[in-house]
Formats: structure tokens, sequence, C-alpha cells
């Protein structure tokens, strides 16, 4: 294969933090070429300076792109227009779609609209969009409708269908930041099927994701960078699981099962007849010590549970007690009052003030404890911060900065700190581990260790199998919005969980009984 992109010397130094460091990096024609590393690595900075959002530092970094001119021609980096230019396109993980704007508008946004005598030819519009979105196996998507009314998987389709409209004439890179984020995992085979298509017309890919089976997958090349360098690019087929692993972190993890411990006889929380959302009558009962996993697939009632047993959403019947006090619906500030905490699967939308310093989003719940005489304590607050900050291992330039600039798996280390600060009885976890690394995942399951071992609970829902292998005591699997298996000891293995959750949505049969 030729070369299509080469980068040599790329550095990026924010205030406080060197993003990257003389990264250098070589993509072939035709190949999907995988970028992985930690929280913080510096693959974000990298595909931003692509994009033209941030700017190299110094005058050392030289980009040469080989997709007009058979010699290469220098390629501008941090220059948005010149990457349009020369046929960059990106699909970030936010997508950048428009909800309320319907499939054929989103795909006109950065194409253009096809006019007729000076006027929106709307017909032509929604053609063209449909023929980009059937090139890539969408063709069940209605360009009339909303995005906003779209399954995840056709989001991620349409952003693929509007980076990649125009593009039939001339070679070209497109770049995927955790195109597979926010699907389920039964919609993840359809976008590699989509992305394959790309490739077999001669597009180069570069595909950045936290999960490395993806990259096994899909992936010819992969590029490791660990703390803003670039350890080494590697044929994937020259490589396995943990050999990757051990290069994305610096030294080797060893994974396996957190074991029996022993469980208290103290009931720390207990939820019967619950009712709302997907969730249609569940008895529940979690004691100290344990580390109560839930599982089930998407529409089952695995993601509407969490939400209901802390109140973020409203229950429409049912009751929820945490270490013995009863939770009023739709109150988390009452569910906090009790000894409860918990940390939503949504951290952008409801976990993050994106605004506001680190400092602030780990005191927010409850800044009550660092005020005196009814105004607070900005250095005791700083101090008890801090402490949290250095305690989970965040990686940030300053507790006074903005949460936005840290990485996902360090977001979610301050989610956590803000949780535990409240010293819960009961710790609720909805997806702990979503986007965050390999490595700070294991320092995530590490913290739920910790917390069990204090005597504890803890609860995780998770669509990740390996996740709840990992920590958990026990596992419940929810069919048709009632739980309809449990797993305990040797059975809490990946054939078990996926067999009980893909059993007949309409089998609740089980001998499960809360006790």
């Amino acid at each position: 294969m030729s070369a299509l992109l080469t980068i040599e010397h790329l550095t990026k130094v924010f205030p406080g933090q060197v993003a990257l460091d003389d990264v250098d990096l070589e993509i072939d024609a035709g190949t999907t070429h995988a970028l992985v590393g930690q929280n913080g690595s510096g693959k974000s900075t990298l595909i931003k300076i692509l994009a033209g959002y941030h700017q190299p530092t110094g005058d050392e970094a030289t980009a040469t792109y080989y997709g007009n001119n058979s010699d290469g021609e220098p390629l501008e980096l941090g220059n948005g227009r010149a990457a349009e230019r020369d046929g960059l396109r990106f699909v970030h993980q936010d997508l950048g779609l428009v909800d309320a704007l319907t499939v054929g508008e989103n795909l006109a946004l950065g194409n253009g609209f096809i006019t007729r005598y000076g006027r929106i030819d709307w017909r032509r519009n929604r053609e063209r969009a449909q023929e980009a979105l059937d090139s890539l196996g969408f063709e069940s998507v209605d360009v009339r409708l909303p995005v906003g009314a779209l399954a995840p998987a056709q989001k991620t389709g349409v952003a693929l269908a509007r980076a990649l409209l125009g593009w039939e004439h001339h070679a070209h890179l497109l770049v995927l930041d955790e195109p597979t984020a926010s699907l389920p995992a039964s919609d993840v085979e359809h976008m590699f099927a989509a992305i394959r298509r790309v490739k077999e017309r001669g597009v180069a890919i570069l595909y950045v994701s936290h999960h490395l089976d993806e990259v096994f997958e899909i992936a010819d090349h992969v590029s490791i960078l660990r703390d803003g360098r670039r350890v080494t690019t590697e044929r994937v087929e020259d490589l396995d699981h943990d050999r990757l692993i051990e290069l994305m972190v610096g030294h080797k993890i060893v994974q396996g099962r957190s074991g029996e411990r022993p469980i208290g006889s103290e009931v720390l929380l207990r939820a019967n007849g619950l009712r709302g959302g997907n969730v249609r009558g569940v008895d529940l009962v979690v004691h100290a010590g344990e580390v109560l996993g839930i599982a089930g697939i998407t529409g089952s009632g695995r993601e509407d549970l969490i939400p209901l047993l802390t109140g973020q959403t409203p229950s429409t019947d049912g009751t929820v007690m945490v270490h013995g006090h009863a939770t009023a619906n739709y109150s988390p500030s009452d569910v906090i009052k009790a000894g409860g905490a918990f940390v939503a699967a949504d951290r952008k939308g409801l976990g993050l003030f994106p605004l506001m310093s680190v400092i602030a989003n780990t005191t927010i719940c409850d800044v009550g404890r660092n005020a005196r005489f009814g105004r607070l304590d900005h250095r005791r607050e700083r101090a008890e911060a801090t402490s949290w900050i250095e305690r989970l291992a965040v990686k940030t330039s300053s507790g006074d900065a903005p949460i936005a600039t840290l990485s996902g798996g360090n977001q979610q280390k301050v989610l956590f700190s803000r949780g535990l600060r409240l010293d819960p009885r009961v710790l609720m976890l909805d997806e702990p581990t979503q986007g965050v690394d390999v490595g700070a995942k294991e320092e995530i399951h590490g913290i739920i260790d910790e917390a069990a071992k204090e005597h504890d609970a803890v609860i995780v829902a998770s669509t990740d199998t390996d996740e709840l292998i990992r920590v958990a005591t026990r596992v419940l699997i929810m069919r048709a919005g009632r739980i309809a298996a449990e797993l305990v000891g040797d059975d809490i293995n990946s054939v078990s969980i996926e067999r009980a959750q893909l059993a007949s949505a309409h089998d609740t049969t089980s001998e499960f009984e809360p006790t």
C-alpha cells in the first residue's frame, strides 16, 4: 500500500500540559488505521489538529498528503479549509447533527442544497440523501424524518453519509472518532458493514476507539499513543489483546473476577413493585458488601432501572428504600439524603457542568459541608476537591480548569469523586466505564471493589459483559421489563449472560426471588 498521509514532528502544548510530543504517523491508502490510547493520550488533540480546530505548537510539524498528487503535496495542519479541500472528512463522537432538522436537511449542511431556478429543489435533495444512505446500507432510513426520531445506529449512518457526500471521484481520508460509542452491541456490526463499504471505494479510514475488540475486527494497522507520544505502529495481525493493552498502559494488566467476598445481612436497598419506562414490575434486595450487576439488551428495562432507583426519572408505581429510608418518587436529593449516590450513563447530558471547574464539579452535590457562617469556604472546598483529584488520579492541569478540557475517562473519575465524597452506603452506577479507556476502566473497577470492601452496596447496570464478570458478585438479567434470571458464582460468565439476555423476550419466568 502507498501512503495517503504522513505526519512528522507533530507537537501540541496547552498551558501546563503537553498533549502531543513529536508524533509521527503514516496512513496508507485504502486501509483502516486504528488510533488507540488511554484517555489523555493525545488522540482527540491529533484529530482536532487535522480538522483545523487546534493548531500545532511550533514550526516543526509537517504533513504530506498524496490524495490528489502522486508526488505528494503539503497539508497545512490546523487549517480546516485545507483539510476539506484535500478530501479529509470527519465524523466526530457527538456526530454534529441537528435533531430538529430532517435527514435530508442534515446531509445538506456543509454540502449545500441542490437548487433549481434559484429555489431549493426539495425532491432532488431528498433523492440525493436517500442515494447516499442506500450506498452505506441504510435503506430503511426515511430522509423526511427529523434526525431526533432515528435510532442511534441510523444517526451514525446519517453523519457518515454526510461526510462522504461528493467524494466519489478523488482519493480521501475519513476520520471516525468513537463511531460506535453510542451504539448498542446489536447495531455495531451494521456500522462495520457500512465502514467496509467505504473502504471498498478506496477510502483510507483513521479509526479511533476505546473498544479493542473493534480494532481487531475492523483495522489493518494500529498506532498506539501514550502520554502524548506514539509508542509504535503495528499490523493488527501481529498483536493480541493482551499485548495491545500492555502497549497502551505501559505495563501488564491482570484481569479477572473480583472473587467471592463476604456479603453482609444488612439490607441497604429494597425495591418493591417498581414500574416506569420499560420497567414493568421489579422487586429487588441488595445487601451490604454486594456488587450487583444488571444486564439486559436495550429495551429490556436495564437502561431504566438505575434512573428509577435514584429518582432521576419518575416511577409510575412501587417503592424504593435506601439504607432503611423510604425515598420520594422522582427525587434524587431524597436518595442522596438517605445514603445513596449515583453516576448517570449520560455523562455529558446529566453528569457534567462543562463550563464549571473540576473543583466545582466535584463538590456541587453538597457544598454545605465546606460552608462556614453561611458562606462557602473556598479554601476548604479546594483542599477537599484536591484530595479527591489525587486519590482518583485525575489528570488535569489544574483544579480550576473547566471540566470540559479533561478527557472522558478523567471526567468520569470526577463524577465518581462527586459521589464517593458523600460517603454513600449504596453506590448506583449506570454504564460506569462507557467511553473510557482500558487503563481508566481498571481503575474504576478498583474503586468499585474498594466500595464493596467497605461493606457498602454497589449496583452496576452495564452492557459490557466483561465488566459484569469482573466486578459483580451477583448478576440479574432483565427481559421485557422484569428480572428474568439470576446468576451467581461460576455462572457469571459471558456464555450464561449472553444466553440469558437473548432468551425469548416473553419468557420472564425464573426462580429468582428477592431475599
